[in-house]
């Protein structure tokens, strides 16, 4: 029979690799060195609970999962779906955020001053875009998602600027845009440096 360390061993080294990460990624997550993550995974220690608890947030299962010999794969679906669905609700609370702000800033400029800036809601844009962009850095990890946000991002934020200053006409703000634009991509789809 095995013991309550074995087991915990062999679902932190199915986790990780169902996860698709290495032993040194999982590492920098948790500011550990990779000896410790295959100490654990050898069942030769175990980290503390606090860890443990870290570790089920990142891969979104409960602490009795790690625990189960044969750990049922309809709890981490379920815990991976309620992971999601939450991620995803702080991500659109946050956007909303961005745009209570902008019509704040606007209400309390036309209220103060009587003058409309709509400009308030041009910079929401590249807000919000950036609000995902960190929420998919955080959480999804999506190279499709990482790759069209950033560009969002980049183009947004150019098409705010040139619309700041739409009376100088710096509509050449846009050809910058493309080599910036160019390494997004480069930079998004370089291969991973492979770690042990």
């Amino acid at each position: 029979m095995e013991n309550i360390k074995e087991i915990i061993a062999k679902n932190l080294t199915e986790l990780r690799k169902s996860h698709k990460l290495t032993q040194s990624a999982l590492a920098e997550k948790l500011n550990y060195s990779d000896k410790a993550i295959s100490r654990w995974e050898h069942a030769e220690t175990l980290p503390d609970i606090e860890t443990l608890c870290r570790i089920c947030d990142i891969y979104g299962v409960s602490f009795e999962y790690l625990l189960n010999k044969e750990p049922s794969e309809v709890q981490y679906t379920k815990n991976r779906k309620e992971n999601i669905g939450r991620h995803i609700t702080i991500c659109l609370i946050a956007i909303c955020t961005v745009w209570l702000a902008a019509i704040l800033f606007f209400s309390s400029v036309h209220t103060l001053f009587g003058v409309y800036v709509w400009q308030f809601f041009i910079w929401a844009v590249p807000a919000s875009v950036y609000v995902i962009l960190v929420c998919n850095r955080i959480w999804w990890k999506s190279k499709i998602c990482s790759i069209i946000t950033s560009s969002l991002a980049t183009w947004t934020l150019m098409l705010a600027i040139y619309l700041q200053a739409i009376k100088y006409n710096i509509w050449l703000l846009f050809i910058v845009t493309i080599p910036i634009q160019a390494i997004i991509l480069l930079a998004e789809t370089m291969p991973k440096k492979r770690t042990r």
